[in-house]
């Protein structure tokens, strides 16, 4: 496989005519991991068949759900085009998603009042304090996700092709960021704004991160039924050990390692195919 990250090297792979499964990848740092300690989902996917696949991965560390499937907003132009122009797309074998984790993980914790402050509400208890906000955050996520759906719907290139998307995995918050050996950049994107709310409790803290991710997997997967060749992968248990996120596998407290990503993009295979939506061999 060839992975590539803009149209003009894509078709340039194209030519060569030795590929003969199309990817594309749109998303967040789960598949444009930069640092090759975390080996990221997309590369985990590229070396499935380094011979057959050519992938466009068009996925920036950072984006999110909101901004990616904004309407009429850059990005989904982009992806409109992808999907539904002979000029300047291509039709697909596999469309893999993954975004939403920046739009549940970082500053918004507490600048958006996901979670409310313990300090002012001290007789509730982990998810007890997660607000509205939160939950009508994901509500504009699922949104986002069925206008993709329904302009791949509407294209006359990619009609058909499957998209898959997932929803990420249990983690353990922890002060561990983005870092190169042992420099680091920052404190991560859970621990330090919980402990901001004034939740300092590991159990506490982990509670609401694991509703943070059911909440997204319950809305995600409401949808999954209206539209077809669509598949919400549940990969929140994917990376645990004995009822715990197992941390051999997390490279810092919100991305597995290359061990963990390859855990994930088998789990992610093994769905598709069992679903008939892999359809790249």
């Amino acid at each position: 496989m060839a992975v590539t990250s803009n149209i003009s090297e894509f078709e340039d792979e194209l030519h060569n005519g030795i590929y003969t499964k199309k990817i594309l990848v749109e998303g967040d740092s789960w598949v444009s991991h930069p640092l090759p300690q975390a080996y990221n989902l997309a590369e985990q996917i590229d070396a499935f068949d380094t011979h057959e696949y050519l992938m466009l991965n068009i996925a920036e560390p950072g984006d999110e759900a909101r901004a990616i499937f904004k309407p009429h907003g850059r990005q989904m132009k982009r992806l409109k085009r992808l999907l539904n122009s002979t000029q300047w797309g291509d039709t697909f074998d596999l469309i893999l998603l993954s975004a939403a984790g920046n739009d549940i993980v970082g500053p918004e914790i507490s600048d958006h009042g996901y979670v409310l402050n313990k300090r002012d509400y001290p007789g509730l208890y982990g998810k007890e304090l997660m607000t509205k906000h939160f939950y009508n955050a994901m509500s504009d996520v699922v949104k986002g996700y069925e206008r993709f759906l329904k302009m791949r719907n509407s294209t006359a290139l990619n009609e058909q092709t499957p998209v898959i998307t997932h929803v990420y995995s249990y983690l353990i918050p922890r002060e561990i960021g983005t870092h190169i050996g042992p420099i680091m950049f920052n404190k991560g994107w859970i621990k330090v704004h919980l402990k901001h709310q004034g939740i300092s409790d590991s159990d506490e803290q982990y509670e609401i991160i694991v509703e943070m991710l059911d909440a997204f997997y319950r809305r995600m997967k409401r949808i999954e039924g209206n539209y077809n060749n669509f598949l919400v992968v549940d990969t929140r248990k994917v990376l645990m050990k004995q009822g715990m996120p197992d941390l051999d596998l997390w490279y810092d407290e919100i991305h597995p390692n290359g061990k963990g990503f390859k855990k994930v993009a088998r789990y992610i295979r093994k769905a598709a195919q069992d679903a008939g939506l892999w359809r790249l061999s």
